[in-house]
C-alpha cells in the first residue's frame, strides 16, 4: 500500500528487506509501489519530503515482507525508469542503525550436526541456492553440533536459503569480519602490498569538493559512506564523535556537481528515521 509516512515499526525484520531508492523528484509513492510490487509483497513505500517546502527530495524507501523479495527487486529494478523521470533509478539495501557492510547479505550462519562435513552442508543448501563456500567450526554452546558459515553467489541466493532453512538450522545473516594481516608475518616482497598509500588525483579532475555532515552519534563511517555513495563521485568519508549525541562527518567528492547534488538531496534527510542529518558545504 502506498503511504507517505514511515510507519514500519521494525525496519530490520526480516533482515535486509528494505531498499533505498534514488528516484527523482517527480516519482510518487504510488508510482514507486507500482514499480516494485511485481517483485514481492510491499509493506510500505515512503518518499522523503523537504520539511520546509513539502516537495519530494527524490529519495524513496521500499519495505518488503520478505528478504528474498527485496533481493529480487535489488537485482532487477536497479537501472529501471519510473515515469515521468527520464533518469534511471538507483537501488541499494537501506542501511539501518544496525551496522552492516555490503557483503554481509551474502553470508549465513547455521547450526548443523557434527557428523555432517562441509560437502554435505553445501550439498543440502545447494538444492535451493548457489553456495560458494562452507566453513565449519565446533559449536561451543552445543556440544555435538557445528556452526557452518555459508557464503553465497548472490544476495538472492542467500535470502532464499535463509527463508527455506529448516528451523533446527537457526539460520541468520552473519557479518563478514575482515581478516587482520600482520606485516611482520609477511615476506619482505609482500609487505609493500599492505602499506597505506596516498591516492594521487588526476590533474584532469576538478578539485575535490567537501561536505560537512552533522549526524547522530549512532551512525558509523560505513553507514555514512553507503548513504553518500548513492551519488557518483564519492572519494573519501571520515567521521568523528565528541562523546555527545552528535557526530561530524567529512564527505569528499571528485566534482562540485556531485557534492551539490548530495547536499540538496540529503540535507535534513532522516537517517536514521526520526533523526535528521545536516549537510553543509565544507572547506575546499
Amino acid at each position: 500500500m502506498a503511504n507517505e509516512q514511515p510507519t514500519v515499526p521494525d525496519l530490520n525484520s526480516p533482515p535486509f528487506s528494505r531498499l533505498f531508492v534514488l528516484c527523482g523528484r517527480q516519482v510518487t509513492a504510488a508510482a514507486l509501489e507500482e514499480c516494485f510490487s511485481p517483485y514481492g509483497s510491499v509493506e510500505q513505500c515512503h518518499i522523503v519530503q523537504d520539511q520546509s517546502t513539502g516537495q519530494s527530495k527524490g529519495i524513496g524507501f521500499v519495505k518488503f515482507q520478505k528478504t528474498s523479495h527485496a533481493a529480487r527487486a535489488l537485482k532487477e529494478a536497479d537501472g529501471k525508469h519510473i515515469e515521468p523521470e527520464p533518469k534511471p533509478i538507483r537501488v541499494e539495501i537501506a542501511t539501518s542503525t544496525i551496522e552492516s557492510k555490503p557483503l554481509d547479505c551474502l553470508r549465513l550462519k547455521v547450526k548443523c550436526p557434527a557428523d555432517l562435513d562441509a560437502d554435505a552442508v553445501k550439498a543440502e543448501f545447494s538444492k535451493i541456492s548457489a553456495v560458494n563456500s562452507v566453513q565449519l567450526v565446533p559449536d561451543k554452546k552445543s556440544p555435538g553440533n557445528n556452526v557452518a558459515y555459508l557464503t553465497f553467489e548472490s544476495f538472492l541466493d542467500a535470502a532464499l536459503a535463509y527463508e527455506t532453512a529448516k528451523p533446527e538450522h537457526k539460520a541468520k545473516f552473519a557479518k563478514i569480519k575482515p581478516r587482520k594481516v600482520s606485516l611482520e608475518s609477511q615476506p619482505q616482497e609482500a609487505k609493500a602490498f599492505f602499506r597505506p598509500f596516498t591516492r594521487r588525483r588526476s590533474s584532469a579532475l576538478l578539485p575535490p569538493t567537501k561536505l560537512t555532515v552533522l549526524c547522530s552519534s549512532t551512525l558509523t563511517q560505513n553507514q555514512i559512506w553507503r548513504l553518500f555513495d548513492i551519488i557518483p563521485g564519492l572519494v573519501n568519508c571520515s567521521i568523528s564523535h565528541d562523546g555527545g549525541s552528535m557526530g561530524t562527518a567529512t564527505v569528499t567528492y571528485n566534482n562540485s556537481q556531485s557534492a551539490k547534488y548530495a547536499r540538496d538531496k540529503l540535507h535534513k534527510f532522516e537517517y536514521p528515521i526520526g533523526e535528521k542529518i545536516v549537510v553543509r558545504d565544507g572547506a575546499e
